[in-house]
């Protein structure tokens, strides 16, 4: 080959390595990247979420797939820290913004894949507000409304890994940009968001000023804000100091601001989401907390109040509860908190049932004292019914309402007397009984003793009864003192109870709905037992399978009154084939601090902290548990001493065919409460070490029984430790199962294999350990 040819090859070589290298990574501007044509995103004002609309508002970056956009990198300014932004869990997340001051265009949402070291040795955990910065990522476009967040996702486990994205920090300002001022029409008309108008803002950090709160959230804790044209958007609870959800910031003070408040700015970062017939809304998700968040703060955060709504008080109704023949008295109290100010005038609403097609009865009421106190009058219901109410004040001109017409007051009317269900039952979200503070006499079977679970309420006891299988038809029960006889009930017990209606839990968080026994010197008879030992309702099979199931992220934990939990508060209930993926539900890491017994559970073998599952209590008096290193001891004996302990050992990854109990409520959050260990079903995987002494062999013994069906128990010896794993092969020599997977401690032990779920034949289990192995034969005959 002559040396022309030669050097026209290593030429064309590095040019396409050159070229190739301009590909995998584009250093550009955040306007560059954001920037959209106006004419597409006109378009995309009118065809909103028709299909026709799908990437109108795509960056040029993005190629129809997030896996084929393009690497890029970006410099500009933080304007939120990673521990701020809590809604993205255990991935980190910031939002940076263009250097040039009010630039349009120029903010974007910067996301890492997962808390690996690799993302954590980026350096993105030390990024603060107000450091100029330089990152490498690849561009994404998250959701699946036509109006997208335009994401760079700087480093992620899959491929491609980015190990070159390592963050330059350049300049340090004295702090970061001011807010960018917009109008509510900057970014809808209406309730109509329009990209032509908002898309030049999406990411960036803005206010908004002189606005109203119209509408709340209780269960996020967002809220809907309108201006005097009628324009409005939605707050977006991505800060964990603005939150109501499982990942509020520990010693947040938040609550949303009531509907009437008049609100002097709103400040955020302004983050598209999916909205119904629309092509994705425009939020603003405030992020930094005042002095009404976080006690002490410096800061006076991004949510600004005018003027407060008139505030109500002391909603209480009479009599309770009521009867079908009963004209019902509610009451109130209404104060203005704004200084030198009154209240103007008040109206009563009410409906039977909650129908939301039903209209409202709305009449005006005069104050009884001064401008403070208020009542009108439900009319009797004369029959069985529902009734819902709420109340509305004016002060100085601000509207107030209490409590959300969305989420009224509400009692039930039954002529034939209530049941558990009537307390239980809420059509709307929030958790709280209609008839609480009311006393009232139900009937039911006694689900779990104080043999079965040892958890007490106000220092007594707890037990559970329900009416019958289902939704809404338990409830928890505790007494008062021992006079009322509650206390030695037993499972199966069919009784009838006298308590009062109360909203109590096991630490200051919790709210759940409760009878509270009355003592007999209040109450001749509090419990009357018609039968003993009687059939308990069975337990009600419920869905495991992710979102708006009764499962949810051990990371984002559902709040109090979220459907469909709530329907199932204190009720028996079974889940499917579940997997032990977290030993410790308050301490993912397993290190020795937060060391309770509660568990977390999921469908998904193998899952992450990321899948959907379900927490398991550890009031129960079986003898389960879940601890698998020596870091981590679980300090169950300490936390619950009136318990028996716990002796058997269930590691992570192990399955259980079926795991049955009360969903509780507890600090904070619903749970699984298994009462003994008949609740759990096969538990395959489960290892039991044998006494206490070493042997002086290796040794796998032939499983027992054998020939099995369904389940067979497993031995073998281990005279070191080592690292074990137990594999079960079918004839053609594919692996099946795999029963231990790890280091064990020198001893000897068992383990349970559940073949319910193959078909009869011949199988083979093998033990490899870093010195020994050895395979056997078992036949499954079904």
């Amino acid at each position: 080959m002559n040396r022309w040819l030669i050097r026209t090859l290593l030429l064309a070589l590095v040019m396409t390595f050159l070229w190739s290298a301009g590909l995998a990574q584009k250093v550009v501007t955040i306007p560059t990247l954001q920037y959209v044509p106006l004419d597409s995103l006109r378009k995309l004002d009118t065809l909103q979420s028709a299909a026709a609309g799908k990437n109108l508002d795509k960056t040029p970056y993005w190629h129809g797939a997030d896996a084929s956009s393009d690497t890029v990198s970006i410099t500009g300014v933080v304007m939120v820290k990673p521990s701020i932004l809590a809604y993205t869990l255990t991935r980190y997340n910031i939002y940076i913004q263009d250097t040039t001051t009010g630039q349009l265009w120029g903010g974007i949402d910067v996301i890492t894949n997962d808390t690996l070291a690799a993302a954590q040795a980026s350096g993105i955990t030390a990024l603060d507000t107000g450091m100029v910065v330089t990152m490498t990522g690849r561009l994404e476009e998250y959701g699946s409304q036509n109006n997208s967040l335009l994401e760079m996702v700087h480093y992620s486990a899959s491929t491609p890994v980015y190990t070159g994205g390592t963050i330059k920090i350049g300049t340090l300002l004295a702090s970061r940009p001011a807010a960018k001022e917009i109008t509510l029409d900057s970014l809808v008309k209406g309730t109509t968001p329009l990209p032509s108008r908002g898309e030049k803002y999406e990411s960036m950090y803005v206010v908004v000023r002189n606005v109203t709160v119209v509408a709340v959230d209780y269960t996020y804790g967002t809220f809907t804000v309108q201006d005097a044209a009628g324009n409005q958007i939605s707050t977006y609870d991505a800060s964990g100091w603005y939150t109501l959800r499982g990942f509020k910031a520990s010693g947040s003070k938040y609550s949303p601001p009531p509907v009437g408040t008049q609100l002097s700015y709103l400040r955020g970062v302004i983050i598209p989401s999916s909205k119904a017939n629309t092509c994705g809304d425009y939020r603003i998700a405030p992020l930094y907390p005042g002095p009404n968040q976080q006690t002490g703060s410096k800061y006076p955060g991004d949510i600004g109040i005018a003027s407060y709504a008139p505030q109500v008080s002391s909603i209480t109704r009479t009599p309770t509860p009521p009867k079908a023949t009963d004209a019902v008295k509610v009451s109130w109290i209404a104060h203005n908190l704004n200084t030198g100010l009154h209240i103007d005038s008040s109206f009563f609403n009410w409906r039977f049932g909650s129908n939301t097609a039903v209209p409202w009865t709305r009449s005006k009421v005069t104050a009884i004292s001064g401008d403070s106190s208020y009542t009108a009058t439900i009319p009797a219901a004369g029959g069985d019914s529902l009734v819902s109410y709420y109340v509305e004040v004016y002060g100085g001109g601000v509207y107030g309402v209490s409590p959300d017409p969305a989420k009224p007051l509400f009692y039930q009317v039954r002529q034939s007397g209530l049941t558990i269900k009537d307390v239980q039952y809420t059509p709307y979200v929030g958790g709280i009984s209609g008839l609480l503070g009311d006393t009232i006499t139900v009937s039911g079977v006694i689900t779990a003793d104080t043999t079965d679970i040892k958890q007490n309420l106000s220092g007594r006891p707890t037990l559970w009864m329900a009416s019958s299988t289902g939704a809404w038809n338990g409830i928890a029960m505790y007494a008062t003192s021992a006079s009322s006889g509650l206390d030695t009930l037993k499972r199966g017990d069919s009784l009838r109870v006298t308590g009062v209606v109360s909203e109590r839990g096991v630490s200051s968080s919790d709210s759940r709905t409760c009878i509270q026994v009355m003592p007999s010197s209040t109450v001749p008879s509090p419990v009357t037992v018609f039968r003993r030992g009687v059939a308990v309702p069975a337990a009600t099979t419920v869905s495991m399978s992710g979102s708006g199931s009764l499962s949810y992220q051990d990371a984002n934990r559902p709040v109090k009154g979220t459907s469909p939990f709530e329907q199932y508060e204190s009720v028996l209930i079974k889940t499917p084939l579940v997997y032990i993926n977290v030993m410790n539900a308050d301490n993912t890491a397993g290190t020795g601090s937060s060391n309770f017994g509660e568990f977390f559970v999921s469908t998904t073998k193998g899952a992450t902290t990321l899948a959907y599952g379900i927490r398991v209590n550890d009031d129960g008096t079986n003898s389960y548990y879940c601890d698998t290193t020596q870091a981590y001891q679980t300090a169950w004996a300490t936390a619950h001493p009136i318990s028996p302990a716990k002796t058997k050992l269930m590691p992570v990854g192990v399955s259980i065919a079926s795991l049955t109990g009360i969903l509780t409520f507890s600090n904070g959050e619903y749970k699984l409460e298994p009462r003994k260990n008949d609740d759990f079903g096969t538990i395959t995987g489960i290892t039991y070490q044998i006494g206490d002494v070493v042997p002086k062999n290796f040794e796998l013994s032939q499983n027992y029984p054998n020939p099995f069906n369904p389940t067979t128990t497993i031995r073998y010896s281990l005279p070191t430790s080592s690292s074990v794993t137990l594999k079960v092969f079918n004839i053609l020599g594919q692996e099946v199962m795999r029963l231990v997977d790890g280091e064990q401690r020198a001893g000897a032990y068992a383990v349970v294999f559940d073949a319910s779920r193959l078909s009869s034949g011949v199988y083979f289990y093998q033990l490899q350990t870093d010195a020994y192995s050895n395979v056997k034969k078992m036949m499954l005959l079904k």
